[in-house]
């Protein structure tokens, strides 16, 4: 289904855009799009929906997404919610003067894992937390442990869950009573 453009704003800028990609000639521009979404861990169209907010922050006044948008972000939620993350250790932290843009940089490159598949990171002083998609293959996790940041390797490590690490110590409890 195509959506009609909402108002005179929205068409004035459609009518723009057609022009400048009849025109062509975008190359470096799009070569600048493709680095600016690298550089800030940003999808393409994150980084366009950011410029076009730069140059047009009153296009929808009262803050009303389109439905496509709201369906899109409810569609992300469940997907993200739905994937299975296993929790790993990283011997790299505060300590080493790494903060989590870099860690996901890094997990992004080395392992090809989506930036939004990466669950929650805790970044300690000796080491850091971070649940990633469960089915990690041997060769991808063997790069990742051998992989080095601000020269430190980052040694990975699966942690086992603390719900069967809590449930072994009251086993143990229990036996002895």
């Amino acid at each position: 289904m195509h959506k009609q453009p909402q108002n005179n704003q929205e068409q004035k800028l459609k009518n723009g855009l057609k022009t400048i990609l009849a025109k062509g000639g975008l190359d470096l521009h799009q070569a600048l799009i493709q680095q600016l979404s690298t550089e800030l861990h940003v999808s393409v169209l994150e980084c366009a929906a950011a410029l076009l907010m730069l140059n047009k922050p009153h296009l929808y006044r009262n803050n009303t997404k389109p439905v496509q948008a709201v369906i899109n972000t409810k569609a992300a939620v469940v997907q993200k919610a739905k994937q299975k993350l296993v929790r790993y250790r990283l011997d790299i932290g505060r300590k080493h003067q790494i903060v989590s843009d870099e860690i996901k940089k890094v997990l992004v490159e080395v392992s090809g894992v989506d930036e939004m598949r990466i669950g929650q990171m805790d970044i300690r002083h000796h080491y850091t937390l971070v649940d990633l998609p469960d089915g990690m293959s041997a060769d991808i996790f063997q790069l990742l442990s051998e992989t080095e940041v601000n020269k430190q390797c980052l040694n990975i490590k699966r942690v086992k869950s603390q719900r069967r690490f809590q449930r072994r110590i009251h086993n143990k409890s229990s036996s002895k009573t």
